[in-house]
């Protein structure tokens, strides 16, 4: 019996092989990003979770609905379950992240709902919709931080100032210009299986520099954002620009593999920047710090 067959005979087994860490727990980490940019005075640890139990609910989701396309349409990948499990597993992991989107529209309102509801939007049409174009499958994974870090400030918030607007777009930005790169490096495979990216429609030196073009823009609106959003941080916010501009050398300088692991390691640079212009002396984020700071000085006082 083939791995494939045994998976597809134990399905729990075979739902937790569609458990990707490396793909969730990024997203996941957006969401409590963007809540603790929020006000001190109004965070709630648990809304919190419940929201970021969303995001990794509708990747979750994606992933079955990836499987299922994959394996059962398209002849892509040897399905690791059957389907019927996997429709099973879509419908009531879709159930079950609408009832969260319920509890979440009533105790943090109606827009972090609405940031779950798109989010799951997004992992259904995924596939085999949005993967098929080279617009949506470069930017549709990055339209979702955006989303979920906008959905996990205004579940505490309820609302989001410019500035947390600013730093959600700036990501899409930069992530859209670095899944071209991620792209580049499955251009063979995503031909022969007519998958139309950005590398396999325009070429892998058009790509690049519209990949180039994606993160120069990328860095001009960050320091836009700096220079013109007023905030304790703003400073940070123009250096966050080096980011995107180190993204940019790197694909005109490194082989597609070693620039996309710079570059996603300077993702973390660019969150950390961010969240320094962002987040005001009172929010969820610093406050404990003060005050744990205050507490020591009190202490040796």
């Amino acid at each position: 019996m083939s791995d494939g067959a045994r998976r597809r005979g134990r399905p729990v087994t075979g739902l937790l092989t569609y458990v990707r860490p490396t793909f969730m727990l990024p997203a996941v980490g957006m969401s409590v990003y963007g809540a603790l940019l929020a006000p001190a005075r109004v965070f709630q640890p648990e809304i919190a979770a419940l929201h970021a139990g969303t995001v990794g609910l509708a990747l979750f989701v994606a992933h079955l609905r990836d499987g299922y396309i994959d394996g059962y349409r398209r002849d892509e990948e040897t399905p690791r379950l059957d389907a019927s499990a996997l429709q099973s597993g879509i419908r009531l992991g879709s159930a079950v992240l609408l009832v969260a989107a319920g509890v979440l529209f009533v105790a943090a309102g109606p827009l972090a709902a609405l940031s779950a509801v798109v989010l799951l939007a997004l992992a259904l049409l995924h596939a085999p919709y949005l993967d098929r174009h080279p617009v949506t499958v470069t930017v549709d994974y990055s339209v979702g931080i955006g989303v979920t870090i906008l959905g996990g400030y205004t579940a505490q918030a309820a609302g989001f100032p410019l500035a947390v607007i600013a730093v959600a777009a700036l990501f899409t930005t930069l992530l859209s210009g670095i899944k071209i790169g991620i792209d580049s490096l499955d251009t063979a495979f995503d031909r022969s299986i007519d998958k139309r990216t950005v590398p396999v429609a325009l070429g892998p030196t058009s790509a690049s520099g519209v990949a180039a073009a994606v993160f120069l823009l990328a860095a001009l609106a960050t320091v836009a954002v700096g220079i013109g959003i007023d905030t304790v941080g703003s400073r940070f916010a123009v250096a966050a620009a080096v980011v995107p501009l180190g993204c940019l050398a790197t694909t005109g300088l490194a082989a597609p593999e070693p620039a996309v692991r710079i570059q996603m390691g300077l993702t973390y640079v660019f969150a950390a920047l961010l969240f320094l212009s962002a987040c005001g002396q009172g929010c969820a984020a610093i406050a404990p710090v003060r005050n744990v700071a205050a507490t020591a000085i009190g202490t040796a006082l």
